[in-house]
């Protein structure tokens, strides 16, 4: 699990992608285009993101706002 966090985390730093997760409210699968990288993101925002952390912090682009995404239910994530 943790090289597929940390490839996931590697395409948020280097541009946007799109990951499908469930939602813990819902239960359906969400599928967002997120980013981590610094000219995608809010200006002032330097986020440092741990393996070992239970979710991965990210920049959603078209709605602009962060969203905390529990590791574990990310179902597929792809490059854009």
């Amino acid at each position: 699990m943790s090289s597929k966090i940390a490839q996931i985390i590697e395409s948020l730093e280097k541009g946007e992608i799109e990951i499908t997760f469930k939602s813990l409210k819902s239960g359906r699968n969400i599928t967002e285009k997120c980013t981590l990288n610094k000219n995608l993101t809010p200006k002032g925002f330097s986020i440092k993101q741990s393996l070992e952390a239970e979710s991965i912090l990210c920049y959603l682009t078209k709605k602009k706002r962060w969203e905390d995404i529990r590791k574990e239910t990310i179902v597929s994530h792809n490059d854009i």
